[in-house]
């Protein structure tokens, strides 16, 4: 995955996340809001019908003004401007409350008018109500009371069990989202190192390799033909390292941002020469191809399609076949290229893997004459992405396999 594709990545996860919790927050507040509301309003009802029971006992008409102002949170003040029986008071509040589903403990206080002091207080469990048997007596004209409740806070977030799941899962949501970004940057960097390291040594082992393969031609061409079988096995070898040391400096140039060279060039022409090199390289028999034009020009990358056709002809070769044929089609804007061999084959679930990097399938991999290091087909799916294209295979075992390439006109 590019650069660039990580960042739009992790900006895109980002503002979602962020979303969501501004979204959640948003909508626990709602909830809170909603609680703190009524828990409100079922105390101003309770205490609205205390002060009505005691003027209806006392002979009073209700205030016309509200009498009950809410000063905090969780504090109200009742100004009844009364006397009042303690006993009938707490009485009042604590059945009008409990009425309300209210369950939260509270304190009240009675406060004299004259002065604002409080001349009585105490605090009551609506769990496990206590009956008092003595009250004080107030003996002034006139009183107003409080209520107080000092667990409100708790109790209302308490009531927001769904709520908090909610949020613990966002949380969790987070969290795992943190741990994979910074999973995901970390193998990103890990694969960066890895990628540089194998580019840098096979750069590195590029000159030393040139330098044994023309040392080789040289001692093909000196030494006394007692000597050359040696000379040729040196030869040999090296071109075998070359190409692997190839393989390894072209998956990872693949990788990174590659500048693709398009040109056009006359198609035909160019998949004969292609095709001559392979019959060079391997039995003029095994190769067959044909296609459905003479001349057609096409704008591709040249290097990157002569990779294509050569790695999976080479994996055919190296994988059984003893035939292998390429047709060559142009089907609407797209050139499809089909190749298909008589090989051994493979499994539908090795046929899902193979186009994976460093992937060999298990049954062949330690074959003489199939080892390498699982890069051929890999470089070809980049190399048909690159382009632009697609790729596909069918195969079964024992029966060969059929690749098919559609590339669009660069």
């Amino acid at each position: 995955m590019s650069n660039s594709s990580i960042r739009i990545l992790i900006v895109l996860s980002v503002i979602t996340l962020t979303g969501i919790i501004i979204t959640q927050v948003y909508w626990v507040n709602r909830a809170i809001d909603q609680q703190d509301r009524v828990f409100n309003h079922n105390v101003q009802v309770a205490l609205r019908n205390v002060v009505a029971s005691l003027c209806e006992s006392s002979g009073k008409e209700f205030p016309s003004e509200n009498p009950i102002e809410q000063v905090s949170a969780n504090y109200f003040i009742v100004r009844t401007n009364d006397r009042i029986n303690l006993k009938t008071l707490e009485y009042l509040i604590t059945a009008e409350i409990g009425e309300r589903t209210i369950t939260e403990d509270f304190e009240y206080g009675v406060y004299d008018c004259q002065n604002d002091q409080m001349v009585y207080a105490d605090n009551v469990n609506l769990v496990s109500v206590e009956h008092k048997d003595f009250f004080p007596e107030l003996k002034e004209e006139e009183y107003y009371f409080g209520v107080y409740f000092p667990s409100k806070s708790k109790t209302i977030v308490g009531k927001l069990d769904f709520w908090k799941f909610t949020t613990a899962l966002t949380l969790v949501v987070a969290l795992f989202f943190g741990y994979g970004l910074f999973i995901m940057l970390r193998q990103k960097r890990l694969s960066e190192i890895q990628r540089d390291f194998v580019s840098n040594i096979t750069h590195e082992l590029k000159t030393p390799l040139s330098t044994l393969s023309l040392a080789s031609n040289t001692l093909l061409d000196k030494v006394p033909q007692e000597w050359k079988k040696y000379a040729a096995i040196i030869q040999q070898e090296t071109s075998r390292l070359q190409g692997h040391v190839e393989k390894i400096l072209t998956g990872s140039l693949l990788e990174k941002q590659l500048n693709l060279k398009f040109e056009t060039v006359a198609m035909h022409e160019f998949l004969e020469k292609i095709m001559n090199r392979f019959k060079q390289q391997y039995l003029p028999h095994m190769i067959k191809w044909e296609a459905d034009f003479e001349q057609m020009e096409w704008r591709v990358d040249v290097n990157l399609l002569d990779n294509i056709l050569s790695n999976i002809v080479d994996n055919a070769v190296k994988y059984g076949a003893h035939a292998v044929s390429i047709q060559v089609k142009r089907i609407g804007k797209n050139l499809s290229i089909c190749v298909k061999d008589d090989g051994i084959g493979m499994s539908a679930e090795h046929a899902k893997r193979i186009f994976h990097r460093f992937y060999r399938i298990p049954e062949v991999k330690d074959q003489h004459n199939a080892q390498g290091f699982g890069l051929g087909l890999y470089i070809v799916k980049q190399s048909v992405k690159k382009m632009n294209g697609k790729i596909s295979v069918k195969s079964t075992p024992g029966e060969g396999s059929e690749f098919k390439i559609s590339i669009p006109n660069g």
